[in-house]
């Protein structure tokens, strides 16, 4: 790939004993380097202090982090069962567990990231009228495991979508009132039991949030990856200056999605081309690589598409497409370049 001489790229980490600095500290502002919006790609094995470094990335711009105000993408490793060897490195070193390295974007260069989520909506759209925690209480003033049950058992959904629901299970999809819950941008998230009649699941909730359930299938994911695309190819259109030049793309995939949940490799490869790109026969199309992850890390739907930025979140069973974008008047292919050797290319299936 290439690189603008205009790009700073810098890396930092944190090992097990560093505790991460409190959001909003200098010592995040210096990694920032004073950008309004910057943009991070991060790599943690699943000891290390994610949130907390997440909640610091995002309060690292100029903006603060009530609503985010950076653009981070990023995965977890898959250590080993049993194993405590090193899943994370930094320069051709290894470091223990409990570590997370990661990559700052700054001058002329910053991420596009898009998450998609491969799920569908069933059922209506409900409010949270009584919440505690990460337990959903009541949605439309009704005991919550009531109007579960309702949905997976009643007259609401299919045949086709009750059989989908006891292969996949239920999702629970988490809205901040103030959105358009229509758009689709949930934080969709796993049931995690009950403490009647409340439903217990793995993200804070607050009264006034919209919810809507959700279940996964390999159809979902495709349309979600698909419109995830075609959203931000729109938005790049109405962006101005702030749209972006794409370089590269770095797609980070749930090891649950690829040839287990389509069928067929490079499902997911194939329609992230198509972000920068018209797809595998464009030869001037930005280049793509990645990783699998057991955890990925990025916004809820779309970040750093013009002036937009969101908080950063853990996600599961998603595909991030993190787009590495030269944002200047000059376009890439104009300005002086610095360009980066990758590695041979063997041909083998890698992607999803």
């Amino acid at each position: 790939g290439i690189l603008p001489v205009t790009a700073n790229v810098e890396a930092f980490m944190f090992g097990p004993d560093e505790a991460p600095p409190p959001p909003s500290s200098e010592a995040w502002r210096a990694i920032a380097r004073g950008v309004e919006t910057p943009s991070y790609v991060l790599f943690a094995d699943p000891w290390s202090k994610i949130d907390l470094i997440l909640n610091g990335l995002d309060s690292s711009g100029r903006g603060g982090g009530n609503s985010g105000s950076a653009v981070v993408a990023g995965g977890i490793s898959c250590p080993t069962f049993g194993e405590d060897g090193s899943t994370v490195g930094l320069n051709g070193k290894a470091y223990p567990r409990g570590t997370a390295v990661g990559v700052g974007l700054s001058g002329t260069i910053g991420l596009q990231a898009i998450v998609a989520q491969g799920c569908r909506p069933i059922g209506p759209i409900f409010e949270v009228t009584e919440a505690d925690e990460n337990l959903i209480v009541t949605l439309d003033n009704r005991p919550a495991t009531e109007v579960l049950h309702e949905i997976a058992e009643g007259d609401c959904l299919s045949d086709k979508e009750k059989e989908t629901v006891k292969t996949y299970g239920i999702l629970c999809g988490i809205a901040a009132k103030d959105q358009d819950p229509l758009k689709g941008d949930y934080l969709v998230r796993q049931i995690m039991g009950f403490r009647m009649p409340a439903v217990m699941i793995g993200a804070q909730v607050k009264v006034g949030d919209v919810l809507r359930f959700h279940v996964r299938d390999s159809m979902a994911a495709l349309e979600d990856m698909q419109n995830m695309i075609s959203r931000t190819k729109t938005e790049r259109m109405f962006a101005g200056v702030n749209a972006g030049t794409p370089l590269a793309v770095l797609q980070i995939s749930c090891v649950a999605r690829g040839r287990s949940l389509f069928g067929s490799s490079n499902v997911d490869l194939e329609n992230v081309e198509k972000l920068v790109g018209g797809g595998p026969e464009d030869v001037d199309a930005a280049a793509v690589g990645g990783f699998f992850a057991n955890g990925e890390m990025g916004p809820v739907g779309i970040a750093g598409v013009g002036l937009d930025s969101k908080m950063t979140h853990m996600h599961g069973f998603t595909t991030v497409a993190a787009a590495i974008c030269e944002f200047s008047s000059i376009s890439a292919s104009s300005s002086p370049t610095l360009r980066v050797e990758s590695g041979e290319d063997n041909g083998d299936s890698a992607w999803g």
